[in-house]
């Protein structure tokens, strides 16, 4: 399937990337000459391009007669109202030679094409907004030409939700009366923990800085859990409390914003906006998706490996998993997977396993890695490298890798196998073109950090400047502009985790995690002693808490408190942080993964519903615990266990 967009004027100028995304949201259909492409009186919810041949459009007269009112080449579109309006068609058009080609946009493929690529949508949308306004002059057919309430109707409909009305007013207020209520009932809660274990605490001998940071860790976690008030919020109020009250100064509290892995996430979220801004990211995938067969088997495969493979190259577990969606749902279509059969959700569990859950292995693999790694003790942060990582996380992820997508074949496997040419693939590649001057800036850019990021233990500068240097490259050479570095770096993300950073640092110093380890470590003298019993008691924990907490939170209340208690036990810190970071994406409800919920969203739920997917869910749950208890001989080699 080949479409030329350069011979369309309706979408001659969007750019190659938006031209690749847009091919799997239509359909190219063939007709005979005379045939009817669409009729007159049926209902209209698609908008149609001749790509080749010629159309008339007829309109049937009250007596019986029929008039030929225009003619259509090769490049027009018709039935754009109906894009908006979904009524009634008002008129014929039928073919005029063999071999007529048209494409075809339905409304429910621009609904989701809308959805998953705003940037996309709005330039249709003004696109289809003047050739309806230019449309309604000349034929004069009642429809309204203003092209803001156009816009309206094409606008996505969370920004829909903006626009004032009554019921919006209502409904605002009525979430704000919610929200309130639970503000209240968490401030109510943290402060009867305050006054009920402040003072116990203190006459029992803690230190009044102790006491502080432990009572705002414990009032933020009750935040955290009831999600009263903005994530990010709390994390840097958390820094700030500890300043105001007294128990740091402002150069201890706030270190996290001068700690090299801070440095190193921005390094890392600008080489990823890279990525996707220039289109590079949906090349890799589509490269890497086109060499394997279009099977199910060789697909599903395809998916879960090119994920792995792509995870040190694209740097937000994210920003993968929403990219995969569409993929997974144009694969499904094509192999004739419907809506919750064992294939549509065997190839969404592949997604999402491959884009999403493989990020462990690698130190950049995403953010959420970087922030396990940063609340380390400062000498295992300086001993571990980006190829130091991957070699410890090696087996574990082989192991988890071979498990999940091993679990997922036997959990989804459609009754009938189905093979089909990979032409959209290769429809999409091509609409993509060669790679343009961003594009292979970004290329360079991403292989010389990875060279620099493989080889760290040689020329011992750390990953932090490496990635800083790339990001200074790209700013610098134009990939990145001062917009896309305002809009496309997560800086809320950057801003809780250096106040994170920085607060677990404060815990360390003060004592805070001595005092635990002491009153904590004769109650796992039982486990502690054993590894096998305490990495997957680790494991299990972080389990527990991400039902109460997200996950950069959950981290930061396990890592603190098992640390410091596996002091003694042999076991090296970097350890604890592959068992965190494995077994912190469950989805047994679907709030508790973001990955999985994008990608839920990327496939616009036309795939599976989340209660088909529980049992890949529990397959996770034992994958990870088998990859843990397999990879200790593996750390014992590697001396991290003693």
């Amino acid at each position: 399937m080949q479409i030329n967009f350069d011979a369309i004027p309706l979408f001659a100028s969007l750019s190659r990337l938006d031209r690749a995304r847009l091919i799997p949201n239509c359909a190219v259909i063939a007709f005979d000459a005379g045939e009817a492409i669409v009729k007159q009186g049926e209902r209209g919810d698609s908008l149609f391009i001749i790509t080749s041949g010629s159309a008339r459009v007829v309109r049937k007269q009250p007596d019986g007669s029929e008039v030929t009112v225009a003619r259509l080449k090769q490049g027009e579109c018709f039935g754009e109202v109906a894009l908006l309006t979904g009524e009634q068609r008002t008129a014929d058009v039928l073919a005029e030679v063999i071999g007529t080609t048209v494409l075809k946009l339905s409304r429910d493929r621009f609904s989701q094409l809308m959805k998953q690529h705003n940037d996309l949508a709005q330039r249709m949308a003004r696109l289809l907004a003047e050739r309806v306004s230019r449309t309604t002059c000349h034929v004069g057919n009642g429809y309204t030409s203003d092209e803001g309430l156009l816009l309206e109707e094409l606008l996505p409909q969370d920004a829909q939700d903006k626009l004032p009305s009554s019921s919006g007013l209502t409904a605002g207020w009525s979430l704000g009366m919610a929200l309130r209520n639970r503000r209240f009932i968490c401030i109510a809660l943290a402060l009867i923990m305050f006054v009920t274990t402040g003072p116990l605490l203190y006459k029992a001998g803690m230190p009044l800085q102790r006491l502080i940071l432990l009572e705002l860790l414990l009032g933020a976690t009750i935040t955290w859990a009831l999600d009263a008030f903005n994530y990010h919020a709390v994390a840097l109020a958390l820094p700030l409390a500890a300043v105001l009250f007294g128990a740091a100064s402002p150069k201890e509290a706030f270190a996290g914003f001068s700690h090299p892995s801070w440095f190193l996430v921005l390094g890392v979220f600008a080489i990823s906006a890279a990525i996707s801004r220039t289109g590079l990211m949906y090349r890799l995938v589509l490269l890497m998706i086109s060499r394997f067969p279009a099977s199910y088997g060789w697909q599903t495969f395809a998916l879960a490996a090119s994920g792995l493979l792509l995870t040190p190259v694209i740097p937000s577990s994210n920003g993968r998993a929403v990219l995969s969606g569409p993929l997974v749902a144009n694969l499904s279509e094509i192999l004739r997977f419907r809506k919750g059969s064992a294939g549509s959700i065997g190839m969404s569990m592949a997604a999402l396993l491959g884009f999403g859950h493989m990020s462990f292995m690698f130190m950049n693999g995403t953010a959420t890695c970087l922030l396990a790694f940063g609340l380390l003790p400062d000498a295992v942060v300086s001993r571990v490298t980006w190829f130091s990582w991957l070699i410890a996380a090696l087996v574990q992820g082989l192991v988890f890798f071979v498990l999940s997508y091993g679990s997922l074949l036997m959990l989804y496997r459609p009754k009938r196998q189905r093979v089909a040419g990979s032409s959209m693939v290769q429809a999409q590649l091509s609409a993509l073109g060669s790679m343009d001057r961003n594009e292979r800036i970004t290329l360079l850019v991403v292989c010389a950090s990875l060279l620099g990021f493989l080889t760290q233990s040689w020329h011992h500068v750390n990953s932090a400047w490496v990635a800083l240097a790339s990001f200074f490259l790209l700013f610098s050479w134009g990939v990145l502009q001062d917009k896309a570095v305002r809009s496309e770096i997560d800086w809320n993300f950057l801003l809780s985790f250096g106040a994170l950073v920085g607060y677990g640092g404060l815990i360390s110093s003060s004592g805070l995690g001595s005092t635990a380890a002491g009153q904590l470590g004769p109650l796992l003298n039982g486990i502690g002693k054993s590894p096998y019993l305490l990495l997957p008691a680790v494991s299990l924990a972080m389990f527990v808490l991400r039902f109460f907490l997200p996950l950069p939170a959950a981290q930061l209340v396990l890592l603190l408190s098992v640390l410091p208690v596996v002091g003694n036990s042999g076991i090296d810190p970097f350890v604890i942080c592959l068992t965190v970071l494995i077994s912190g994406n469950p989805w047994f409800t679907s709030y508790q993964n973001s990955i999985y919920a994008g990608l839920m969203e990327a496939t616009e739920g036309a795939l599976f519903d989340h209660h088909q997917t529980r049992r890949a869910a529990f397959a996770y749950l034992v994958a990870a615990q088998v990859a843990i208890i397999a990879s200790i001989p593996y750390w014992q080699w590697l001396g991290l266990i003693q």
